[in-house]
């Protein structure tokens, strides 16, 4: 099975569908999105060519990829950890706590573009060799890939819209802030997916294919 066959349905729904199709028509969302695929695969199959260079580009992608996850992961628990414990208090307001809540959304917004547009997509390709770090970086994009696809589905249409709405400057009453709870989803399981990309990433990173050209040579 060739990587186009994976990269490109990935970029068609993530890039395209749930990114691109918030400001242009959702045909011509996948179908942008679907072309970013196919030329991020012209891309690494140029890399491809040059061995140095694809040795090079894969080896920094992994650790692209594993940082990526990492800031992501213990991210998303230090803000569930905030926000929980920001909860507790009786005298919190709707307004404070949007003020925190807010933060966090460009901060995923980039970590996740730089990981969806840029990283996965060009690392499953240039990591398409046969060994146990293909299947270590393929393990890591397909649990990405669902959890992409259900934070778009659920997460991001609760969350946003909690973000949207008014929000008053008078203490929460306690009915209001489990509300409040359930509306920022704080049992939000994520991390601990984005840990285990992260893992996997870690174990393909001790596979360094430089070193295994150095080797060779």
């Amino acid at each position: 099975m060739k990587p186009f066959v994976l990269v490109v349905p990935f970029s068609a729904v993530i890039t395209g569908l749930f990114n691109l199709g918030e400001v242009v028509p959702w045909p011509l969302a996948i179908v942008l999105g679907a072309a970013w695929g196919t030329a991020a695969g012209l891309v690494a199959h140029w890399l491809g060519s040059r061995p140095r260079w694809a040795a090079w580009s894969e080896d920094v992608l992994v650790a692209a990829g594993a940082a990526g996850f990492a800031f992501a992961g213990c991210g998303g628990l230090m803000a569930i950890l905030l926000l929980k414990g920001s909860l507790t208090s009786t005298s919190l307001t709707g307004e404070a706590l949007e003020r925190m809540f807010l933060p966090s959304i460009p901060y995923y917004i980039a970590v996740n573009s730089v990981l969806e547009i840029l990283v996965i997509p060009l690392l499953v390709y240039v990591a398409w060799r046969p060994g146990r770090r293909r299947v270590l970086v393929l393990s890591a994009a397909a649990l990405y890939f669902a959890m992409r696809v259900w934070t778009y589905l659920a997460f991001v249409p609760n969350r946003l819209g909690w973000a949207d709405s008014s929000h008053s400057n008078q203490p929460l009453t306690a009915a209001e802030r489990a509300q409040a709870a359930d509306d920022l989803m704080l049992n939000d399981p994520r991390w601990i997916l984005l840990l285990i990309m992260f893992a996997l990433l870690l174990a393909a990173g001790g596979r360094s294919r430089v070193r295994e050209l150095v080797s060779a040579s």
